[in-house]
């Protein structure tokens, strides 16, 4: 088989020259691998042509130490692309270098990228050209480095995997704080100094709806409120920066880091029944519906030869409908 035919046999590539470069199969179905610089182009038709006009997810991986794996291909970037009307998923993978991780943005293409880039970026250090406001988001702005790259380590670094030694078999116990000090459990940034460094001002979004003053006669005055990081209605820490003009709100800009801990990192070193409690924290009202999704994915990583016995199956279905539809009744009223 020639390259010529190679490239032409790949999807969207009568449209889309050099778009594609790959279509893989694994596990979880096929993917396209998506050259960075063609990645809005072909989001834009796949969007406009092909209906995928749904972005439900971003995420980014590492393949850190992978093998097959080198420092040209260690990132990686998930898009999964549905249609409202049905169809899907289409997934696309874009491949980044370890030194300069880099690729446009599809906050244009995608509005819903916007949050979820912030996030592979403060987690992995994958920058996204063009974002309108590409910062941390479940991290600080003083933090340092990025936590879910698989080279990353805390400052108190006791092994690669659990249970550690130190705990078992023995049992023997000592107080965190006794091995890690207060002040030595957090790294900061080479030349950091907390008398002199100042948090980045967080900007309001430029893209303000229309309050009472601005379609009415009555011309009124926007103020500027910050809610929280500490306040009753947000059942946890959380800060909005709202815009008001009387009681319209005209624009929000949300801070969510304020209670990370790493879990995604401490996770790497639990094995797959540790980590289930921690499913439990994505919502704590449908706790079941993110349990199921975790154990799908650890019975996948088990491969073919294990299977959960029908009644298995079935129970825990019935009981994510249930935490779900308690979820709405608890959310809605």
């Amino acid at each position: 088989m020639s390259e010529e035919t190679v490239v032409t046999s790949l999807p969207y590539s009568d449209v889309l020259p050099g778009a594609v470069l790959a279509e893989e199969t694994d596990l979880d179905g096929s993917s396209l691998v998506v050259a960075a610089d063609r990645l809005p182009e072909l989001a834009a038709h796949l969007r406009d042509v092909e209906g995928l006009d749904l972005l439900s997810n971003v995420t980014a991986v590492d393949y850190f130490g992978y093998k097959g794996r080198t420092a040209e291909d260690r990132f990686e970037v998930v898009y999964h692309l549905y249609s409202t009307k049905g169809g899907g998923p289409t997934v696309l993978r874009v491949r980044l270098p370890e030194n300069n991780p880099v690729l446009p943005t599809l906050v244009n293409v995608y509005r819903g990228a916007d949050l979820q880039e912030r996030e592979a970026y403060d987690l992995f250090g994958i920058r996204f050209l063009g974002h309108p406001a590409l910062r941390r988001i479940l991290l600080w702005e003083g933090f340092h480095g990025h936590p879910m790259r698989k080279d990353w380590q805390e400052p108190y670094y006791e092994a690669e995997s659990k249970p550690f030694k130190s705990r078992h078999p023995d049992g023997n116990y000592a107080w965190a704080e006794d091995r890690n000090p207060w002040g030595s459990n957090v790294q900061y940034p080479d030349g950091f100094d907390p008398l002199t460094w100042q948090e980045p001002v967080t900007q309001i979004p430029l893209q303000s709806h229309a309050g009472n003053g601005a379609a009415g006669a009555l011309k009124t005055d926007r103020l500027v409120v910050n809610m929280g990081p500490q306040h009753p209605s947000t059942h946890g820490v959380f800060r909005m920066i709202v815009e008001l003009e009387g009681e319209t709100i005209t624009a929000l800009e949300p801070e969510m880091g304020y209670l990370h801990r790493n879990h995604e990192k401490i996770g790497e070193r639990n094995t797959y029944l540790m980590n289930m409690p921690y499913t439990d924290r994505l919502d704590y009202i449908s706790s079941m519906s993110n349990n199921l999704a975790y154990a799908i994915a650890v019975e996948k990583l088990l491969g073919e030869d294990y299977v959960p016995p029908e009644r298995a199956e079935y129970i825990r279905v019935i009981m994510a409908e249930l935490t779900r539809i308690v979820n709405h009744l608890f959310s809605v009223g």
